[in-house]
């Protein structure tokens, strides 16, 4: 298997001579992928490891992404499909959309995480048949995410931590009147609704992910029902998780019930995949790309970011 360093210097000698090699190395890879399994290859990674990014939400799963789904699902007659997935998360609805679009078009869907998917993007693999993950892998917390633009510009939060610092501020102003000098300036910058919107995807989120490991994974399990609900339950946990950001390891979501194959078991697919991945993160890295989604037959909607405007590029 090439390492990200031997990939790296394999795209800098070519780009001397070929200014696309970057997105020509990246497809040759998926279609070697795609050709050794047998089935069409989808590829969504953010540059969410990668600085600089120009605003959080470009790096989010958005309504947006829907074209670029539908741009590289269009062709692919297959009805199994791999799905490659390197994402932070995103918007609840968003991602609900998506997957409901890839579940209507393939029968049978296996997820692979190269490195981590988090929040709104771990739906994919509990809406999945199978997910395929290596002893670095993690998937994260399913507590939807909303970007709010405050004075000082646009950030992330979780709707989980927008609760909490609600319940934390009534609890500190009822012991202390004068603490209301404190919270009220950071409360008043939060739009209005936001309390109500952050209950909603909460229980949105914990409704999905029982319905599609039911749907999906566990088809046909008599205890299809209470091993969605174990699942769901754990990882919407925020007291026993502790952080938005808290990877879940391999090891503790197949000790949940979740279906999961280690990358490790096929050494010429753990190439292949690993090979993708380097490429990807060597794109977001020498260029101002922001979000890729690409299939193996070459279709691809690249999301690039030049001085604060957002550009796209098939």
């Amino acid at each position: 298997m090439p390492t990200w360093s031997e990939i790296l210097s394999e795209v800098s000698n070519l780009r001397k001579s070929d200014p696309n090699a970057l997105d020509n190395v990246r497809r040759r890879y998926l279609k070697e992928l795609s050709n050794y399994l047998q089935k069409p290859v989808i590829l969504y990674a953010t540059r969410w490891m990668d600085n600089p990014i120009a605003s959080p939400i470009e790096v989010q799963i958005i309504w947006a992404d829907k074209q670029a789904f539908m741009e590289t699902v269009y062709g692919l007659r297959s009805k199994e499909l791999m799905f490659i997935i390197h994402s932070p998360g995103g918007q609840i609805e968003a991602t609900q959309s998506i997957i409901e679009y890839l579940r209507q078009k393939f029968d049978r869907i296996t997820v692979v995480v190269p490195d981590a998917a988090m929040s709104a993007a771990t739906l994919f693999a509990l809406a999945s048949d199978e997910v395929i993950m290596g002893k670095h892998s993690n998937l994260g917390p399913i507590d939807p995410q909303f970007v709010v633009t405050m004075p000082y510009g646009q950030v992330s939060i979780s709707a989980q931590s927008v609760l909490e610092e609600f319940e934390r501020a009534k609890e500190e102003v009822k012991k202390d009147r004068d603490s209301l000098l404190v919270w009220a300036p950071k409360i008043q910058q939060y739009p209005p609704g936001i309390l109500e919107e952050a209950r909603n995807a909460l229980e949105l989120t914990k409704k999905l992910g029982r319905e599609w490991l039911v749907k999906y994974m566990f088809k046909g399990d008599a205890d299809a029902e209470k091993k969605a609900e174990r699942i769901v339950n754990y990882l919407s946990d925020h007291k026993e998780l502790k952080s938005h950001a808290t990877p879940i390891s391999r090891d503790k979501l197949k000790e949940l019930g979740l279906k999961i194959t280690d990358l490790e078991n096929d050494q010429n697919l753990q190439d292949l995949i690993l090979s993708v991945y380097h490429i990807t993160r060597i794109t977001f890295q020498l260029t101002t790309a922001h979000k890729i989604v690409e299939n193996s037959n070459g279709r691809a909607f690249i999301k690039l970011v030049l001085a604060g405007t957002p550009e796209k590029k098939a």
